[in-house]
């Protein structure tokens, strides 16, 4: 069973006349229309092309004249107690405008209902013209809707085509305008009785004063339609001068309160005279004979200075103006950020230095073989050694041989009282702790001290002897290139002195 459009299509009425409008509106009666409705009266024809999925629909929308400008007097604000009897362009535009809002109102209305037989819909307005009532002839698919706007009456036909015909069920059953059945009812005896007249007329005074009543009545019609010409051109003309008023009357209030704006801003105000200040304060050269001229100076009056005269912001200002950056030019300002970079780069690494230092100075690298072995310090380098039953004491020899894997080295001999370390900057300790490890050292500790020029370096030792030094710079370098490290001999006095970090 297809779907029934018939309440989408009377509610795109009302809800466009609501919005649009800003009035309650409610259809009261859709009835099949009669040709009697449409006689004699100016309408304006709309077409409204649907596109449905599977076919496609035309709305022919008839809008009388008196609907049409109670439309466009309610949209203008404009007295609808006179109401024109013909459509003018202003009133096309405005009828055009509402009938494309009422086929959109309808159309969201299908989109949002899904139906499956109609599928997604869209319209476009193909046609519109002003025509006499008269000529519409075929209303076999025509309906009238009668529509009750607060009191007010709007008549509306539409013409629908065969194809949407099976999707407006509602709208097809219904009946002939009442009021129009019995108009027809009572034309019928009336049109037999004239027939019973006509043949029954025997004399021929009846027949004079039937000429008689047609001849009024051809001045009676003659006289409603001149009427209605004279309507149908002073309305608009009306509608035009007050639009023309309106139009006037907001231009010169425009001009007014823009020139009142102007004057009190102080447009036209003329600009005062300067007025010249005498100096009060002069001085001159008095000339006497036999005597030095002698330069007096005279005050004539006193400066009454105010704290309050002081402007404060233009003092400011010219403060500002005298700091020492609006001295210096711009390669002595890019000399000083520069250096404020630099030293601000120092200040963050020796705080980061710092922060590594407490952290991990002094750490033991190796853990204790035996428990029971016995801890002693040497005297010289201050770090804990593990010995058995007698402590080690370094021999005071020119010169040792190690053996390490299978390789004899022999070692140049150095003083007794220096220790053998490395040197870095590099702050990577973990990589640093496992290079110290691989160096097979039992000494060697990572301290944070000064260097020669004061700043924070590490201090990787005391290496027991020169190939351990030596080694620990190797494998740095296979590890890392941009680690630097160099080896340094000290002795234990210089290095407490340089790791003490208090």
């Amino acid at each position: 069973m297809a779907s029934d459009l018939s309440k989408l299509i009377e509610d795109s009425f009302t809800n466009t006349l609501n919005a649009l409008l800003a009035k309650d509106a409610e259809t009261t009666q859709i009835t099949k229309a009669h040709p009697e409705d449409l006689r004699d009266i100016e309408i304006l024809e709309v077409q409204s092309n649907f596109d449905f999925t599977d076919f496609t629909s035309v709305f022919t929308y008839y809008i009388p004249a008196r609907t049409s400008a109670l439309i466009f007097n309610t949209m203008m604000s404009v007295s609808i107690e006179k109401l024109a009897l013909t459509i003018d362009d202003d009133t096309v535009d405005a009828i055009s405008e509402f009938i494309s809002n009422t086929s959109g109102s309808f159309t969201t209305a299908i989109n949002g209902e899904n139906f499956e037989d109609i599928g997604p819909t869209k319209f476009n307005i193909s046609h519109k013209e002003v025509v006499d009532g008269n000529t519409l002839s075929d209303l076999e698919n025509t309906y009238r809707f009668e529509i009750d706007l607060e009191g007010e009456e709007v008549i509306i036909f539409i013409t629908f085509d065969a194809d949407i015909a099976p999707y407006i069920t509602k709208i097809a059953s219904s009946i002939v305008t009442p009021h129009e059945i019995k108009k027809v009812k009572e034309e019928e005896p009336e049109i037999e009785e004239e027939k019973n007249i006509q043949t029954n007329i025997s004399n021929t005074e009846t027949i004079m004063s039937n000429q008689q009543n047609d001849k009024k009545r051809d001045e009676e019609k003659k006289d409603t339609t001149s009427l209605k010409k004279e309507e149908k051109t002073m309305l608009p003309k009306e509608n035009k001068i007050k639009l023309l008023v309106i139009g006037v009357g907001s231009l010169l209030a425009l001009i007014l309160i823009s020139f009142l704006v102007l004057y009190f801003v102080g447009v036209f105000d003329e600009e005062p005279l300067p007025v010249k200040k005498e100096d009060l304060n002069t001085s001159a050269t008095v000339k006497k004979k036999n005597t030095v001229n002698i330069v007096e100076y005279t005050t004539l009056k006193k400066i009454d200075f105010k704290i309050s005269d002081i402007d404060k912001n233009r003092l400011n200002n010219q403060l500002a103006a005298l700091t020492k950056y609006k001295v210096l030019n711009q390669e002595e300002l890019a000399a000083q950020a520069l250096e404020e970079k630099n030293r601000l780069f120092e200040l963050e690494k020796e705080k980061e230095l710092l922060d590594f230092s407490k952290k991990n100075i002094e750490e033991p690298l190796f853990e204790k073989k035996m428990k029971d072995q016995i801890k002693v310090v040497d005297v010289k380098t201050k770090f804990e050694k593990e010995i058995g039953d007698t402590p080690i004491k370094n021999p005071p020899i020119e010169s040792t041989i190690i053996e390490k894997n299978d390789i004899i080295v022999k070692e140049n001999a150095i003083d007794i009282d220096q220790l053998r370390y490395v040197v870095s900057s590099s702050l990577q300790y973990t990589l640093l702790k496992s290079l110290v490890q691989q160096t097979t050292t039992k000494e060697a500790r990572i301290s944070v001290c000064h260097d020669f020029d004061g700043k924070t370096i590490l201090y990787i030792g005391p290496f027991e002897n020169e190939l351990l030094q030596n080694k620990m710079i190797e494998l740095s370098k296979i590890r890392d290139q941009n680690i630097d490290m160099n080896s340094v001999n000290i002795t234990e006095k210089e290095f407490n002195i340089r790791c003490t970090l208090e």
